[in-house]
Order: structure tokens, then sequence, then C-alpha cells
């Protein structure tokens, strides 16, 4: 039965690789009539709505680009595996083809990470620099990372979090003597995310934390945070706190390709 399988499953690949016009002809002779397809994302069902799903969809084009693996067995299914060629910017495929007696009757793709994109000078697009100034009045509040003094990771929101230049970050924190300022002084090391559901956009911020004691900085700051912080610390009793940025990584979105605009940016990075 494994043999079989393994042999159908080869023919399933044979099948995306043909021509156009005979990709659905070859496909359905080995689908169940009740197979169903699963992406992230999509479902079908039905042998001529997966077959083209498998031809059109979203993965369609992907699967003609990749290298495939030989089929092997992954307990009752059958596992096949698209790796990208080299030099291309394509995403791997991972492909699960489960069997109702030797007919394929179930579909599952899901496509691996990209590779990462190349590293550039870390100089903030606008785009996100927008994204951050306005994190919390568009209710996506940034999370910050630090460690206390007996190196336990800690996690807090900052309302007040804001571009400052190019490669760094800048907020206001309200209490001047607070955890988050005495484990700073003593490692300055922290970590921020941005995270909007809506578009899926995703920064990862890396960076060295301190606090300014310009009176400049401390106007400015206090002037550009959000509404609903100031109203915490009308004495401005706090201080600034900047984090001059080392690593930033992330995507504008999803698209049905995956990631879309992803970018790496890092301190000292050579430009591209």
């Amino acid at each position: 039965m494994a043999d079989i399988r393994i042999a159908t499953a080869q023919r399933f690949l044979d099948a995306l690789a043909a021509p156009q016009e005979q990709i659905a002809g070859r496909l359905l002779p080995l689908l169940h009539p009740e197979v169903r397809l699963m992406r992230l994302g999509k479902s079908a069902s039905g042998a001529e709505a997966v077959a083209e799903e498998l031809q059109q969809g979203a993965n369609g084009e992907l699967s003609r680009k990749l290298q495939w693996q030989a089929p092997r067995a992954a307990g009752s299914a059958v596992r096949l595996v698209g790796e990208r060629r080299p030099g291309t910017p394509d995403r791997g495929l991972v492909v699960t083809l489960g069997f109702d007696g030797d007919a394929i009757a179930l579909v599952q793709q899901q496509r691996t990470l990209p590779p990462p994109p190349d590293a550039r000078p870390l100089v903030l697009p606008e785009s996100l620099k927008k994204m951050v100034d306005n994190a919390l009045v568009e209710r996506h509040p940034m999370l910050m990372a630090y460690s206390d003094p007996e190196g336990q990771p800690v996690l807090s929101f900052r309302g007040s979090v804001q571009a400052w230049g190019d490669d760094q970050l800048a907020m206001w924190v309200r209490s001047a003597d607070g955890a988050f300022v005495q484990a700073i002084r003593s490692n300055p090391r922290v970590a921020l995310v941005y995270r909007n559901e809506e578009s899926k956009a995703t920064y990862n911020f890396q960076g060295r934390a301190r606090v300014s004691d310009l009176e400049s900085d401390r106007q400015r700051v206090f002037a550009a945070a959000p509404e609903a912080e100031r109203g915490h610390d009308f004495a401005m009793l706090g201080v600034v706190v900047l984090v001059d940025l080392d690593r930033v990584e992330g995507y504008a979105g999803l698209g049905p390709a995956g990631q879309v605009d992803q970018l790496r940016m890092l301190r000292g990075a050579p430009a591209i």
C-alpha cells in the first residue's frame, strides 16, 4: 500500500509540472471525488475544485518553480517537500497527501519561511516611523522587553514610543526611579515589537536604552507623546529614555504570496 501511495504522490508531482493545459487532466484521476484541500486562508472540496486550486491557486505557480524531493511516507500519509532554487526569493512548500484507499483524499499545503532579505544600513523608513508614532492612538501599542537585575525577562506595553531620527526610538517613562529605569542602567539591552493585526504589519526592534537628561529632549518627547500618556504625568516627573537601535526586522503586511516588503536593517551594515 505504501509503495502505491508513494507512486501516486510522484504522479501528483509530475502532473503539477506538466504543461498548463494538461495539469487538470492528469490530476483528476489521482483525486478522490470528495477530496479536500487546505492551505492558510483557503479550503476547497471536490476533485474539480481542488484540481483548479492546485493549478491556479496561490501555490500553483510556486509549486512549478521549486525543486521537489522524492516523496516519503509520513505515517499513513505522504509528505512532499519543495525547496526554493538557489538565488531565488521564493518560499518553499510542504504538501501532505492523505489517502482513501489509493486515491488522494486530502491535500494540505504549507509554505516554509522565506529567505531573509539582505541586511541594509539601519535607516528607519518614513512609513515605519509613522506606524511607531501612531501605535497607541491606532490601538497597536508597542510591547517592550528588558531584563531585571536577576536576569528575569520583563514585558510591558509602552504607549509613548516614538521614532527619534533614523536609527533611534524615544519614550517618556513616568516613573523616573522605577524598575525599568533601574534595570537599563545595568543592562541596557531591550527589544520592542510592533504588530498591526488588521494589516499584519510586524516589526521587531533591538537596541540599547539609556536615560537622557537633556531638557530639550524632555520637552520634545513629552510634547510628542499621545495625550493619554501626557495626562498621566502633568507635572513631568518622568524621564526620557532613548533607544539606540542595532537591528530592525519585519514586514509591512501579508499578501497571497506571503510577507510584503520585508526588511532587515543592521547598524553598521554596508549599503546594498
